[in-house]
């Protein structure tokens, strides 16, 4: 039933296939850069470049099987004998016609599929999830932070034929986003971090927030919730919604159905080691991950939830989550000194994010008995509130030993930066700043929006 074809996807998409009727299972691309040999590509049209400039190229690096719109095929005479070893599928709209064809193939596969929303930790939750169910299950999940409709589609494209579950990832900064993607890929579990300031721009308030997130819950599979119980927003809202559907609560509070008792962070020769006493039912057990923080234990929770959900055995979870390797930008811990360390957390922030890894770096720098330094870039699409949001976080920074901010919005915040605050215009100005001979017994946590680009911080401080 799984077998699916270019020329089943063009009509299911109302587009027409030209060239061999090739298998549509396979890795799917939709930047030229990242296509290998037999991979399909798909040319998007967006707001900064047009996927159809880079035809040549995919095909040059070994794509098979391209989506591209029926209009540029035409004008770019693609049906040509030197391209009758690659199939093409001519649309009008080819990030929707890529929708369909991914939800079709989903139908085919017919994995359970658990997605992953949230205001923070959905990349991370999406991993811990998937590990722990892979000695139990064929998993598939996303390479990357793949969170939007195109990401998803993706996604579902790369799946094995084999897969039993299948664990996606929902992103949003609009209304409606979540809906489309769980109307193309309806989950049967569903799983939300939590609700906090972030893309304010699109929703307004933390209420807008919520509203968007409760979106997966419109899954017409849905079956199981597991969310935050910690957040009060969130609880409210599923205490007087989903009677029946199995609800899951992870969190401090005594009503959690997953308790966390307490949580702690150590650092060992190879990084730092976050543990997690929970309690469920009658039991209790100790998670542990190489990840830095203690909000990861409500991370690795709700990865134990949603594997004790699906029967796996919770030793087995404990060795998985124990063994999985954090993913740079989100927490991962490098050396830059003998006794120095850097935590990347490169890849975004928003308020709650940057709260909990400014918390989180006095703790273990206090512990280690050595210097805290921060770098912080600025944290985008927080609207009307950014300035207070910002200052805030400069109030945060007045125990630190140096703190190195970049971005107008530290700037145009209102806040009058103290003397271990410098602030920085260019990334270029900021690298150029540090002193990397004087690095040992210094704890430096990097965070911004992913738009900064400090993850070229990281490597500066960890490659010198």
């Amino acid at each position: 039933m799984a077998l699916f074809t270019a020329s089943e996807a063009a009509a299911l998409c109302g587009g027409v296939c030209f060239g061999p009727d090739a298998k549509i299972s396979r890795g799917w691309k939709s930047d030229s850069r990242e296509v290998g040999p037999g991979d399909g590509f798909v040319a998007i049209k967006g707001a900064a470049t047009d996927g159809h400039l880079y035809i040549d190229q995919a095909i040059a690096r070994g794509a098979k099987l391209l989506l591209l719109n029926a209009e540029e095929f035409r004008r770019r005479s693609l049906d040509r004998p030197e391209f009758a070893g690659v199939t093409f599928i001519a649309a009008e709209d080819t990030q929707r016609a890529l929708a369909l064809i991914a939800e079709e193939y989903l139908r085919r596969v017919a994995p359970r599929v658990i997605a992953v929303t949230g205001s923070v930790g959905k990349t991370t939750v999406r991993e811990l999830t998937a590990a722990a169910l892979k000695k139990k299950y064929a998993v598939h999940s996303a390479v990357r932070s793949f969170n939007t409709i195109l990401g998803c589609s993706l996604t579902v494209l790369a799946m094995p034929e084999a897969a039993e579950l299948l664990v996606l990832e929902l992103g949003t900064n609009h209304f409606g986003e979540i809906k489309e993607m769980v109307n193309h890929f309806p989950p049967h579990t569903a799983i939300i971090t939590e609700v906090a300031p972030a893309h304010l721009e699109g929703f307004g308030s933390v209420e807008g927030v919520l509203r968007a997130k409760m979106e997966i819950c419109g899954s017409r599979a849905l079956e199981t919730v597991i969310y935050n119980g910690d957040n009060r927003l969130l609880a409210e809202a599923m205490s007087y919604n989903f009677d029946n559907i199995k609800k899951i609560s992870v969190g401090k509070g005594g009503g959690c159905d997953v308790r966390i008792m307490d949580a702690a962070v150590r650092f060992d020769d190879a990084g730092p080691i976050t543990s997690a006493r929970l309690a469920c039912g009658e039991g209790e057990l100790t998670l542990s991950c190489r990840l830095f923080g203690v909000q990861h234990a409500y991370n690795m929770g709700y990865a134990f939830a949603a594997a004790k959900n699906f029967g796996a055995d919770a030793c087995e979870t404990a060795e998985a989550l124990a063994v999985m390797k954090p993913l740079g930008g989100r927490g991962l811990c490098k050396r830059s000194a003998a006794n120095g360390w850097v935590i990347d957390e490169a890849y975004n922030a928003n308020p709650a994010s940057m709260k909990a890894a400014l918390m989180n770096t006095r703790a273990a720098a206090e512990s280690m008995g050595i210097k805290k330094w921060a770098i912080l870039g600025g944290m985008r699409e927080l609207g009307e509130s950014a300035p207070e949001w910002h200052r805030a976080v400069i109030a945060q920074l007045a125990d630190y030993d140096r703190a190195l901010l970049l971005g107008g919005e530290w700037a145009d915040c209102g806040a009058e930066p103290a003397p271990n605050i410098s602030l920085f215009g260019s990334l270029e100005e900021l690298i150029s700043s540090i002193d990397y001979s004087d690095l040992d017994g210094k704890l430096i946590l990097v965070k911004g929006s992913n738009s900064y680009g400090l993850k070229k911080a990281v490597a500066a401080l960890t490659e010198c």
